[in-house]
């Protein structure tokens, strides 16, 4: 409180007669707006004795305003004078503004006062409370002049009520309410303890949910109170405005008290889901509004969501104590005789606040509370109680069935002895059995693969005479109707020695007996022998059989060459089969390279009669074909394609089947290959050369022999010129002697990274300041995504590449120099 001598008073000052208001005695009277008058500051400029230099014109009478701005200032002048021989002092309360400076001028003698939450508690007039008030103390039959600056904040409406309270009547009031809030702060208190403790005893959620719900409102009161603002933060206004949403968290907790205090899983499971989900949506509107608030600092409206906020809440609440009494139980009576006249007085409260009644949290809330939290402890009793008195009875009831078992325990002991023995020697004789029945199983599999091999070779002696001779027969016969008859020896010699060769090759896959191969060959030496072995009798089906070999295929790769030839034959003996004109079409090509692997697409397709669509998940199975009319018509064991499945399972591989009946089929897989330091690329590029780099100088930088070695095999067939380098710091010195049009450099090196040398060759060597930078990696680009875009690379190549896509990457950055 400030006072000082005013100056010598305006001769307009008392002419401001129509705002007066007369006092008696002691009286509680809220003052008529239409005597408070107001002069509105939009420029925030004036100060006090601006405003008593005012003309009375210049004033408007408060109810005529009925908007207000935010942003502005309202000064309020009114007289309020003491008729009476003695001196009143009262409480003048103002509205619910952050900011009210009273000056109130009595005798020529100015006193200054503060209040509103946004003064801090020491520079108020009266610390404790957040609502606007002074103390107004006039002698006996004298006038009092006050003036209120008036400021918004926090998006607060402006609000120019103004009234009166016997000061004594206030200090009484106010003592008797702190000392209810100490003894109700205490009462929670106790509470959070007991209930830690018993959580901490039993292990039982309700305690901690009702810890929680004591507390959030322990917290709440308190700063409803202005204690909080007292205790911790005296010199800063509002510190913890967040929690006037408090409430909001504190029916979280008692919606989660409820389900685990009714034991709702049990007796009302629909009602036990709702109020999960009640209690977190109201965390999370808990949440949004703090999250609303640090965002806009608007405390106004984050309150009135809270408002309507437990409004909602608190009719849900009543809804459920009226669904949820229709099976009364002692425990629910308890909650219901607990809970509802806090419900109740907390939906009138909101009420009241959403509507402008009142702006305070009525005390009968506060006393609903302590009903409630003593109807929940009285109910918390009773099931410990109950808890207790159960276990009790459950201990007595084991005590007893222990010495029930003990008794029964000889005579059992007795009967398990004589059981297991007879038991221990049935055991023996099905062991026994089990031993003679797994050695005659294992004889018979070495019978079975014995009588394969001698039947095989017995078979394929003369099978091979036959063939052999039937060959000899068509070189020497002359009679058309002869060569029928050895063209259908031929097909059904040719056809069991097919047979023969499936089933003991099924044979050894099942038995995982069958090891792949890892030799050097050519893959495209490998399709052309196929291609001639078949063209015979594609020829003779009077369809085309086609082999294209893609670009950039390695010359020589290491794999089973024996394997992938069987698996060609029964693909393109099929094919052959089942297409009647048409063409049947081979094409492999490189799908990428890695390090020292390569990995190669093979496509076997046709335009024959196709496969039903549900026949194409088990045309795989052993022994299945597409239909009983194929097999009569076509022939065949349907082992072919079983073999050709579990041969690239033993590669890593799988088979992709499309079809369609009577439009032909396409299957394809992908089998990697290693390759040796010695391969090359098979070129297939005409003379007029499609890919043509014109001996642009490409530096290729990769800790990685093999891939280096991948790429100048590619760079040389594209005619452009190569050098290397096995690191970062190697390839930033040769950026420092020459000038490249292009630098290929792989990101995962060590020690110098792909980033790093990247940004040397950018900032420090003038050479190849805007030389084009590719980069290349093995890992997904999602791993150094923001590493990558703050880079000087323009792209990224992944490895294994494609080769057509790195040349045209290559193409489109590469720098045209003369």
């Amino acid at each position: 409180m400030l006072l000082w001598g005013a100056s010598t008073p305006l001769i307009g000052e008392p002419a401001f007669f129509n705002n007066l208001h007369i006092f008696n005695e002691h009286k509680s009277q809220t003052l008529d707006p239409q005597r408070i008058l107001v002069y509105t500051d939009e420029t925030n400029s004036l100060d006090i004795d601006d405003i008593r230099n005012m003309a009375p014109e210049d004033f408007l009478e408060s109810s005529f305003i009925t908007r207000f701005n935010k942003e502005g200032t309202y000064w309020l002048y009114y007289q309020v004078q003491n008729r009476s021989n003695e001196r009143l002092s009262h409480l003048l309360r103002g509205g619910s503004n952050p900011f009210e400076t009273y000056y109130i001028l009595i005798d020529s003698v100015m006193t200054e006062q503060r209040t509103g939450y946004k003064f801090a508690a020491k520079s108020r007039s009266i610390p404790q409370g957040y609502t606007t008030k002074v103390l107004l103390d006039i002698p006996p039959q004298k006038t009092a002049h006050v003036y209120v600056k008036v400021q918004s904040a926090d998006n607060m409406p402006i609000d120019l009520r103004a009234s009166l309270e016997p000061y004594l009547e206030w200090t009484r009031k106010k003592e008797s309410i702190n000392l209810f809030e100490g003894m109700f702060s205490g009462l929670l208190l106790v509470i959070m303890l007991i209930s830690c403790f018993l959580f901490g005893y039993t292990k039982q959620n309700v305690f901690i949910y009702f810890a929680f719900y004591a507390l959030f409102n322990f917290i709440y009161f308190l700063q409803v109170y202005g204690i909080i603002e007292i205790w911790f933060h005296p010199e800063t206004p509002d510190p913890l405005p967040i929690l006037w949403v408090l409430p909001i968290l504190s029916a979280a907790a008692y919606f989660m008290f409820a389900k685990e205090f009714l034991e709702l899983r049990k007796t009302h499971p629909q009602w036990n889901n709702t109020l999960i989900w009640v209690s977190r949506t109201a965390s999370l509107a808990f949440i949004l509004v703090c999250v609303y608030f640090w965002i806009t600092r608007d405390i106004h409206n984050s309150v009135e969501i809270m408002i309507y906020a437990m409004i909602v809440l608190a009719v849900f609440g009543i809804v459920f104590l009226i669904a949820i009494n229709r099976k009364s139980t002692l425990i629910i009576r308890y909650f219901t005789l607990g809970t509802f006249l806090m419900l109740l007085g907390v939906l009138i409260s909101a009420i009241s606040r959403a509507t402008g009644i009142s702006n305070d949290v009525p005390v009968y809330v506060q006393a609903g509370l302590i009903v409630e939290l003593i109807a929940f402890s009285l109910g918390i009793s009773h099931k410990l109680k109950r808890d207790y008195e159960n276990h009790e009875i459950t201990q007595r009831s084991l005590i007893l069935q222990l010495k029930n078992n003990e008794r029964l325990q000889l005579n059992i002991n007795q009967e398990l002895t004589e059981l297991v023995a007879a038991r221990t020697q049935v055991i023996k004789k099905q062991n026994k059995a089990l031993e003679i029945a797994r050695e005659e199983a294992e004889r018979a599999t070495k019978a079975k693969s014995e009588f394969l091999s001698v039947m095989s070779h017995e078979i394929r002696t003369p099978l091979n005479a036959i063939i052999s001779l039937s060959h000899i027969m068509e070189m020497d016969n002359e009679d058309a109707e002869m060569q029928e008859y050895i063209d259908a020896l031929k097909f059904s010699a040719e056809g069991l020695h097919s047979l023969i060769n499936d089933v003991l090759d099924y044979n050894k896959i099942e038995a995982n007996k069958l090891v792949l191969e890892s030799i050097e060959f050519s893959i495209i030496d490998l399709l052309r022998n196929i291609r001639d072995s078949f063209k015979y009798k594609a020829r003779s089906q009077g369809i085309d059989l086609l082999v294209e070999i893609g670009e950039h295929m390695p010359d020589r790769v290491i794999g089973d060459p024996t394997r992938l030839t069987q698996i060609f034959n029964n693909l393109i003996g099929n094919a052959i089969k089942f297409t009647h004109e048409g063409h049947v079409h081979i094409k492999a090509s490189l799908e990428g390279l890695k390090d020292d692997v390569a990995t190669v697409n093979f496509e076997v397709n046709d335009t024959g009669i196709g496969i039903p669509k549900d026949k194409l998940k088990t045309i795989f199975e052993e022994y299945e074909q597409a239909g009983n009319e194929t097999t009569r018509q076509y022939g065949g064991t349907g082992l072919g394609l079983s073999i050709t499945q579990k041969l690239l399972r033993l590669m890593q591989s799988e088979i992709r089947i499309e079809s369609a009946e009577e439009e032909g089929t396409q299957l394809s897989f992908s089998v990697s290959f290693k390759i040796n330091q010695a391969f090359d690329m098979v070129n297939l590029q005409d003379q007029t050369r499609d890919k043509d780099l014109k001996q642009k100088k490409v530096l290729v930088v990769d800790d990685n022999d093999m891939n280096r070695l991948v790429l100048k095999r590619l760079l040389v067939n594209w005619n452009a010129q190569f050098e290397e380098a096995s690191d970062g710091q190697i390839a930033v010195e040769k950026c420092k002697q020459n000038e490249y049009d292009m630098v290929l450099m792989d990101i995962e090196m060590k020690p110098l990274s792909g980033f790093a040398a990247a940004e040397l060759i950018r900032k420090i060597e003038i050479k190849n300041s805007t030389t084009p930078l590719i980069a290349m990696s093995g890992y997904l680009t999602s791993e150094f995504e923001e590493e990558f875009s703050n880079s000087p690379f323009l792209t990224l190549v992944q490895k294994p590449f494609e080769p057509n896509e790195l040349y045209r990457k290559i193409l489109k950055h590469i720098v045209n120099k003369s």
